[in-house]
C-alpha cells in the first residue's frame, strides 16, 4: 500500500507547471478549462486523418469537444494540457472511478500534436501523469492503444510502462475495421523531483 501521508495533495486550481523540452523550447502544464474548448477543438482539427482513426473518440467533431469543456469533472477525468506560447500542443487525460473495485486505477490518454514529437513531450506528460497519479492516491496507471501505433507504444515503455495484453481484433477504427488492442500498465511510485521548472 503506498504512503501517500509523504506527498502533499494536488491542488488541481493552482496547477501549472513549466518544463524545457529537448529542442530548448520551454512549455506550460495546467489542467484543461471550459474556456479551452474552441483550442482544444482546434488542436484536433489539425490531426491528420490517418491518424485521427484510431482514437477512440472522433475528436474531429465540435460537439464531442464541446461536451468535454461543458462537462468537465476533475473527479472522473482530468485532463492536462500542454502549452506553448499559449497554443495547445498536448493533451493527456486520466479516467478514474472512485468506488468499485478500480477506484485505484487510472485509464490515460495522450496525444501530442505531430510537430511536436520526438523531442520528449510525449515523454514529459506520461512522467506528469504518473505524478498527478501518485497525488491522486492512484496505484495503477492503464493504457489502451491500436498495436498500430507504435510511437505511442514505445513512448509508454520508455516510461516504465509494461505490456500487460494484446487483444486480437478488440476495436474498430473509424472505417469500421478491426484493430488489436495492446494493454499497458505501470505501478505508481512516488515521483523523484518536485521542481516545477525542470528540463526534460
Amino acid at each position: 500500500m503506498l504512503n501517500y501521508d509523504i506527498y502533499p495533495k494536488v491542488d488541481l486550481d493552482n496547477y501549472k507547471k513549466e518544463a524545457r523540452l529537448k529542442d530548448g523550447s520551454k512549455v506550460l502544464l495546467r489542467p484543461m478549462v471550459k474556456e479551452d474548448g474552441e483550442a482544444l477543438y482546434e488542436f484536433f482539427k489539425a490531426v491528420p486523418d490517418e491518424e485521427a482513426r484510431y482514437l477512440r473518440d472522433d475528436v474531429k467533431s465540435r460537439l464531442v469537444i464541446e461536451k468535454w469543456a461543458k462537462n468537465l469533472d476533475y473527479e472522473k477525468t482530468l485532463p492536462i494540457l500542454a502549452l506553448k506560447n499559449g497554443d495547445i500542443i498536448a493533451d493527456a487525460t486520466i479516467n478514474r472511478r472512485r468506488s468499485g473495485w478500480k477506484w485505484h486505477l487510472g485509464t490515460v490518454r495522450i496525444f501530442v500534436h505531430n510537430d511536436y514529437r520526438n523531442i520528449g513531450l510525449g515523454e514529459l506528460m506520461v512522467e506528469e501523469l504518473a505524478r498527478i497519479a501518485y497525488m491522486l492516491e492512484i496505484e495503477k496507471l492503464i493504457v489502451e492503444v491500436p498495436d498500430t501505433s507504435t510511437a505511442a507504444i514505445n513512448t509508454f515503455i520508455k516510461a516504465g510502462f509494461h505490456r500487460a495484453a494484446v487483444l486480437p481484433n478488440m476495436v474498430k477504427d473509424r472505417f469500421n475495421q478491426p484493430v488489436d488492442l495492446v494493454v499497458l500498465m505501470k505501478d505508481i511510485k512516488p515521483p523523484l523531483d518536485e521542481s516545477y521548472d525542470y528540463e526534460f
